[in-house]
């Protein structure tokens, strides 16, 4: 059986939850972290992900937040041709 995941980069990908949808996500500068603490990247030691990520296609769909108890979804999801607005 094939994992419900798989590897890119450092992270675990998975299409469930994303940091589209979830109301904690936030941009500073270059930057996209989650206002509760959690770290999105075991490779930044702040925990936060390089916006370029956008640029490269890659999805905001981690591990991280597929288990989050904060995770509060903002209801109204995010269209596909709204996201990745570096595009």
């Amino acid at each position: 059986m094939e994992a419900p995941y798989k590897e890119r980069g450092k992270e675990k990908i998975i299409a469930e939850r994303t940091l589209y949808d979830c109301s904690h996500a936030r941009v500073s500068g270059s930057r996209i972290y989650c206002d509760r603490g959690y770290k999105l990247s075991r490779v930044k030691c702040d925990g936060s992900l390089d916006i370029n990520r956008l640029e490269r296609d890659i999805p905001l769909a981690l591990a991280i937040c597929q288990d989050c108890i904060d995770f509060d979804s903002l209801r109204t999801l995010v269209p596909d041709h709204e996201k990745g607005w570096l595009k």
